[in-house]
């Protein structure tokens, strides 16, 4: 791997990075199952140091990575903080880019007053090109972000996979560069439709909360701007 300023390689600042950080009760690791969080459980097993992973259950989640997961993360603990996932979305209606509430939900709980070790990335998006290696919870104040991966690129993250022999999700041999969420808000409408026949399951399931919050917001005596139900679903679809 590429040696940095410090005159480590990549892994190894990683790893020094984890072990200079640990707190006296271990990390609360945040296993999402992706090809990220695969490097960092790696990377913290190499450091030595005390942690506990958990992967946080989730109702939008391929269930490709949940059978990744199952086979090849035993040790894992399985959190179910979105329990009330279509329940939350009948208040707080669908998420959006400027009203995301789903990712406190299911991404976000757990790990509270704890340190939490977590493997995103600068290169993943707009957002977190401002994050930095370690940090507080802005919601939280006592809770600390450690991301000891924050400033590697894609290639960095598959080179380190393939240099170690890890497995990571078969959606990843699919084509997808990502995995997440099945019609996040934030996916490209490329993404959007292909996942709309790819799953379809979590899509009918996605709809029918559509659907149910159609109806209560006419019950409420508050109607939405959109004629129909089909109306309002396809605006959201858009990513418009």
């Amino acid at each position: 791997m590429q040696i940095t300023l410090n005159g480590l390689t990549l892994d190894q600042e990683a790893i020094e990075l984890i072990q200079a950080y640990e707190p006296p009760e271990g990390y609360y690791l945040g296993f999402s199952g992706g090809k990220d969080s695969v490097v960092i459980y790696d990377l913290t097993k190499r450091a030595g140091v005390k942690f506990d992973a958990h992967y946080n259950i989730s109702p939008i989640d391929p269930p490709e990575i949940r059978e990744f997961i199952k086979a090849n993360y035993p040790d894992i603990t399985w959190d179910n903080h979105a329990k009330g996932f279509w329940k939350h979305f009948l208040t707080e209606g669908p998420p959006l880019r400027t009203a995301r509430w789903c990712c406190e939900l299911i991404k976000e709980a757990g790990g509270v007053g704890r340190g939490k070790l977590l493997g995103m990335r600068r290169a993943e998006s707009t957002k977190r090109k401002g994050y930095k290696c370690f940090q507080y919870h802005s919601k939280q104040h006592d809770t600390s972000w450690l991301l000891p991966i924050v400033n590697w690129t894609n290639s960095d993250v598959w080179q380190y996979l393939t240099e170690n022999d890890l497995k990571v999700c078969s959606l990843y041999a699919e084509g997808y560069s990502r995995l997440g969420c099945i019609l996040c808000p934030f996916e490209n409408p490329v993404t959007t439709r292909l996942n709309l026949t790819r799953f379809p399951k979590i899509t009918q399931n996605w709809r029918a909360a559509f659907d149910r919050y159609f109806d209560k917001r006419i019950e409420r005596g508050t109607p939405l701007r959109w004629a129909t139900k089909d109306d309002f679903w396809n605006w959201w679809i858009r990513r418009k």
